[in-house]
């Protein structure tokens, strides 16, 4: 209540001292008063757009402009029109106290007032002029909601139309023109839309399905349907149908041509980039060894389960001169296409006939000692030149002996089988290749024994996952070689990658899984 104003205008000053008192009594806090209708008038001007009153107590009978008049006065003025007015006044004549109420009065209250009559007729108008206030405010509101709501219409780029259940249009944004370059006025129905838009006839079809059985309210369908501009040139456009609780379907449109472009090319990019790599794998797998045996004094064997994205392993068997062989598995840090290429280069590198891996100076064929090749390596392949690096394992079998001599960088230690089927890893684990000099090579000796084997293998086969997310392991990969160690080398590697896939259960390896093996039948004639 202390927050509502009061004006009260009187040309007794007695009488405005007694009505300003009795209302103070009353809890009634803001209270101005004047002598005249002219002088409350103006000072109610001078707070506009917000008048500083929300009630007048004004004399029916003063000098000057007369309560009467004042009453007129402020009732022609929009903004203090809102204001209530009870009219104070000696007076029963019953012609004045129409023309005051037809002037614009509310009320009227007769002098002396008596106290309970006064706050009652005064409480009345109060709640009146805050119900105003508050259905002012509302309309406010509801006002900027509309133009807000109106402005994202009309600047959106989207669409947006509600068809009723009669198939006609109710409701059509200025974003519809936009997205079908047709005014807003050609839309009538829904079945003429559809004619002059869409030229496909399933498209046609499923969107006059959605009218006839709409979504649940609260629901949304999306679809992407291609249409035809004004000048026949094909675009898309996605549609998001809704319901309203009247059946009215609500269509949300969004011009998606250059998305769908964007899509179409991005795919066209992936089917390239997967048919190079496709390629690439092709060129990695006919890299692998393609003979079986070389001497009848060793047999050798391997498995090769590539990733689902080209990886970085390879793997070689071949002479070195008449009575040595060279073998080696290498693996390249990550996948793709830059792995595969590092790979092949290392390929290449570690071709037979080049000087990385046998002497010829001396006249006759010299094999290099594996910590030299693992050297080369090193300074051929630093990490800051390709930012790649590779484990691998090299070893040279002499057929005559059987004395072997390899070397490790980083590479999975390789298991020695011997012919009564004892396993025992080679010790011998440098650094990885790249690390230009980290840490110095050495060769480590081996002698094979008729029915010996040596399997290495690359980290893909231990790294497999079960559809439960659980590893192949170091320790099954040592099971199924213990189990099938007295088997010829090709069926020990084989049941290796038997038992990986059936563990795996389908689930395709995250890196390629290689394998090979070597065994010593006997010392060459």
């Amino acid at each position: 209540m202390a927050a509502m104003r009061i004006c009260i205008v009187d040309d007794s000053e007695s009488f405005r001292t007694y009505l300003e008192s009795l209302l103070r009594a009353a809890g009634y806090a803001d209270i101005t008063c004047f002598d005249a209708a002219e002088s409350c008038i103006e000072a109610l001007l001078d707070t506009l757009p917000a008048p500083r009153t929300d009630l007048v107590l004004m004399d029916l009978i003063m000098p000057g402009m007369g309560g009467l008049a004042g009453v007129r006065r402020l009732k022609a003025e929009p903004a203090l029109a809102d204001i209530p007015i009870i009219m104070v006044t000696v007076s029963d004549d019953d012609e004045n106290l129409s023309a005051a109420f037809a002037a614009g009065a509310l009320d009227y209250i007769q002098k002396p007032p008596r106290r309970p009559e006064l706050l009652a007729r005064l409480d009345s108008a109060l709640r009146l002029k805050r119900a105003i206030d508050q259905g002012k405010a509302r309309e406010r509101d509801l006002h900027e909601e509309k133009e807000f709501i109106a402005a994202i219409l009309e600047y959106s780029h989207d669409g947006i139309a509600v068809v009723g259940r009669d198939g006609r249009f109710r409701f059509v944004s200025p974003g519809m023109e936009r997205v079908f370059a047709l005014p807003v006025d050609a839309y009538t129905t829904m079945d003429a839309w559809l004619s002059t838009i869409f030229p496909d006839p399933a498209v046609r079809r499923d969107m006059a399905d959605m009218l006839a059985t709409p979504p649940v309210p609260g629901h949304v369908w999306q679809r992407i349907y291609g249409f035809a501009d004004k000048n026949g040139q094909p675009r898309a456009c996605q549609i998001y149908f809704s319901a309203m609780p009247s059946g009215d379907l609500i269509l949300n449109i969004q011009d998606v041509t250059l998305f769908e472009k964007q899509k179409e090319d991005l795919l066209r990019k992936h089917d390239r980039h997967r048919k190079d790599l496709e390629s690439a794998a092709e060129i990695q797998q006919s890299l692998l060894p393609r003979r079986f045996s070389m001497s009848d004094a060793l047999k050798f064997a391997w498995e090769f389960t590539p990733c689902e994205t080209i990886g970085g392993d390879i793997f070689n068997v071949f002479p070195l001169g008449p009575n040595h062989v060279g073998l080696y598995m290498l693996d390249v840090s990550g996948h793709g296409v830059a792995s595969s290429l590092v790979a092949l280069s290392v390929y290449n590198f570690m071709h037979y006939q080049r000087s990385t891996l046998v002497d010829r100076t001396a006249g006759y064929v010299d094999v290099v000692p594996p910590h030299v090749v693992l050297t080369r390596l090193d300074e051929e392949f630093p990490y800051c030149k390709f930012s790649k690096f590779f484990t691998i394992f090299y070893m040279t079998i002499d057929l005559r002996s059987g004395a072997a001599r390899y070397g490790n960088a980083g590479h999975p230690p390789p298991l020695h089988i011997a012919a009564d089927g004892r396993i025992e890893p080679l010790p011998l684990r440098g650094t990885i290749i790249g690390l230009e000099g980290f840490q110095p090579f050495t060769s480590g000796e081996l002698t094979f024994a008729p029915g010996d084997k040596l399997v290495t293998v690359s980290d893909g086969l231990a790294d497999r996952l079960n559809p439960a997310g659980v590893f192949f392991g170091d320790r099954r990969v040592l099971d199924v070689i213990r189990e099938h160690a007295r088997q010829p080398v090709a069926e020990l590697l084989a049941a290796m990658r038997q038992a990986a896939e059936a563990f795996c259960a389908g689930t395709p390896p995250r890196d390629d899984v290689s394998i090979l093996g070597v065994e010593f039948l006997h010392p060459k004639a």
